[in-house]
């Protein structure tokens, strides 16, 4: 049959079938079988990063010299497997690593490999052997090699080495930039002190948890378990003000740092003749023009402003029946404005909320919901870990194991202070299984210390779903094929979409306690749902000012004031518009690792909510709908265009209407 197939294919002028892993596969699997994510020192860290390059640098050179091949495509696929191995597990030290000196190492692994990456995406002779190589009759293996073709031709191989020696200089200085940024980021802590009667609000356990120094006062830090709180429940609005004050100017030595970043970033585009970095980072995405995202920016704000509006006065006016001396509706009344009115309007108080959601327990419950709906089982996985903190697991099917991932989410000093997953190992069919890290900054402990806000269970399950993309993804017959490859405007949705099950009581029933061990009330969870999309549309106009300011940003050089340029663009379409005495722009990572494509969660929120309609239809417990999408939307990691993956599922096209819908719906009171 194999011959009948491959004659067949010789008729339609397809070439032969592209060489399968051989002996060199083997060796390079070997090579980076054991991620290096424990370090004992700075210099032990070095010197594995050092082994990585090196080899990489040793496939590189054996690349360039031989012709192009049926084999050629292999050899490219696995120098990206190295060199992606140095570069998840420098960000596991970086993120995580217990001294500054482990996670400086970790930084400096991540410059030198994305040096390398820069010196690999320049290479003619590479370039020209790919080029050579004959076209593989695989879909997958052709859509892989069309892919890099156009990413070399992005980069600039085409330029004379004169034009790729600049080339390479800019993008040396925008990694370097980058990781500097998040760097300033990661060590920006800041705190305030607050007299023991401004905690007025907040629940017991924080206030316990943050008993008054020497002096009488409290230390309120910008950690993510601290800032939330404050924000929701303090009724002290000063205390709010200097909360958020604080937060956004952690990091003040990143305007010259951002300045360089994206002045060498516009630098780079007219280096490649685009018209600015925008323009040159949208080619290969689902929307891949500036044009089309901020029409896509400016329909969700179409859709949002008659239910944010309502909302926004709402808001004001619960303010002003408290304290008619309240003139507006200023970012650090925002949030907590909401919980008055959800919990006078709606009668839910996130305060009675959390009782039902300490960490311990709702991790167990993302492990259970996980194993129900797709039908695997999560266990105990022994080996070594970087942190007390840390925990590790493997996912098993049918008895045989299908991937492994570490939990390190709680915060400490120098740690990572945001929510991400680290790809450690993306898996290969019959040569290595899928390994991640979900590293975040939850409140640890059970209902003592460890109680969560809804949102941030939410956030949780989010995670876990990129998590979960990486696990179930994890059978590819290419690196390449890893869903990280998929467009990135795509990425968020499969983990947005899954956030709707903590809305689910069927779920939540099974994971919910308070400390007596009671579960959640049906009918909290009911009132909840009806307060859900109360100030939905505000939170997605405030996603459009991100997305306006990221892209913004990248559409010419680095403007003079950026905190102005910050306001223009976020004021297009957020309320309530930017408060003066800050400078978030400092503290935005995402405009490291996104650049000008924030409105990636916006597009995939719009992806998210199309792929839900179907599981609404059929049931958020349907296992039948749960194996289609993990089969049809996971499964394929980076293999085929996102549109089809979407397409595939529902059975047409993506739409816009589901959120549209969503959006203009709004809120109204209820009970």
């Amino acid at each position: 049959m194999r011959l009948q197939l491959l004659a067949f294919a010789a008729i339609l002028g397809a070439v032969p079938v592209e060489a399968a892993p051989d002996g060199a596969s083997k060796a390079v699997d070997a090579f980076v079988a054991t991620p290096a994510l424990t370090p004992a020192s700075a210099a032990e860290a070095k010197a594995s990063c050092d082994s990585y390059l090196d080899r990489a640098a040793a496939l590189q050179a054996a690349l360039e010299k031989q012709p192009g091949t049926a084999l050629t495509l292999r050899r490219y696929d696995e120098l990206m497997l190295v060199l992606n191995a140095a570069l998840f597990d420098a960000s596991i030290v970086d993120q995580t690593g217990a001294t500054a000196e482990l996670r400086d190492a970790g930084r400096a692994c991540q410059a030198a490999v994305g040096n390398r990456q820069t010196a690999i995406s320049l290479s003619r002779p590479i370039y020209d052997r790919l080029k050579a190589a004959p076209v593989p009759g695989d879909p997958v293996a052709r859509r892989i090699l069309t892919r890099t073709l156009e990413g070399y031709e992005r980069a600039g191989v085409a330029g004379d080495a004169a034009a790729r020696a600049r080339i390479t200089a800019l993008q040396e200085k925008i990694t370097a930039d980058g990781l500097t940024f998040d760097s300033n980021i990661a060590n920006g802590r800041k705190t305030i002190t607050a007299k023991p009667a401004e905690l007025a609000g907040l629940p017991a356990d924080f206030i316990k948890a943050r008993p008054p120094g020497a002096d009488g006062l409290v230390t309120i830090s910008t950690d993510y378990p601290d800032v939330g709180p404050v924000m929701n429940y303090a009724k002290s609005d000063d205390l709010r003000r200097r909360l958020l004050i604080t937060n956004n100017n952690r990091a003040p030595e990143n305007d010259a740092v951002l300045t360089s970043l994206l002045n060498g970033r516009d630098a780079l585009a007219h280096e490649l003749g685009r018209p600015d970095y925008a323009a040159l980072i949208l080619e290969d995405k689902m929307l891949d023009t500036p044009a089309k995202v901020r029409a896509m920016l400016d329909d969700v704000a179409t859709a949002a402003t008659g239910a944010s509006d309502r909302d926004f006065a709402r808001m004001l006016a619960r303010l002003q029946k408290t304290d008619p001396s309240v003139q507006a509706l200023t970012p650090w009344r925002t949030a907590y404005a909401r919980t008055l009115i959800r919990a006078e309007d709606y009668a839910v108080d996130p305060q009675e909320v959390r009782r039902y959601f300490a960490y311990d327990n709702v991790q167990k419950g993302i492990f259970r919901l996980t194993e129900d709906l797709f039908g695997v089982q999560i266990r105990p996985w022994a080996t070594k870990l970087w942190s007390p903190d840390a925990q590790a697991f493997e996912i098993v099917e049918k008895g045989e194991v299908i991937g492994r991932f570490y939990l390190d989410t709680h915060p400490r000093p120098g740690k990572y202070n945001h929510a991400n997953v680290v790809p450690i190992r993306f898996g290969l069919t019959g040569r290595a299984l899928p390994v991640a890290a979900l590293v975040t900054n939850f409140p640890s402990g059970g209902h003592d210390t460890g109680l969560m806000e809804h949102r941030d269970v939410e956030t949780f399950l989010h995670e876990f779903g990129h998590l979960l993309h990486v696990m179930f993804s994890g059978r590819q017959d290419w690196h390449q094929a890893n869903m990280a490859n998929l467009e990135w405007d795509f990425i968020e949705a499969p983990s947005q979409m899954l956030e709707n099950w903590v809305w689910d009581y069927d779920t939540l029933k099974l994971f919910a306690v308070d400390a007596d061990g009671k579960v959640i009330p049906k009918e909290l969870v009911e009132k909840m749902n009806r307060a859900r999309f109360f100030g939905d549309a505000l939170s997605a106009r405030s996603g459009l000012g991100l997305s306006n300011v990221s892209l913004s940003y990248h559409s010419g050089s680095a403007p003079a004031d950026l905190t102005a340029a910050y306001r223009t663009a976020w004021d297009r379409y957020a309320i309530p518009p930017m408060m003066d005495g800050i400078s978030p722009q400092n503290s935005f990572g995402h405009l490291n690792g996104y650049s000008a494509i924030y409105y990636t969660y916006t597009w995939s929120k719009i992806i998210a909510t199309d792929l839900f309609s179907l599981f609404q239809a059929q049931g958020l417990r349907d296992p039948a709908t749960a194996a289609r999408y993990r089969q049809q939307v996971l499964a394929p990691g980076g293999s085929k265009p996102a549109a089809e993956l979407v397409q595939d599922f529902l059975g047409r096209p993506l739409s816009l209407e589901a959120y549209r819908k969503q959006l203009e719906q709004g809120s109204t009171p209820g009970s």
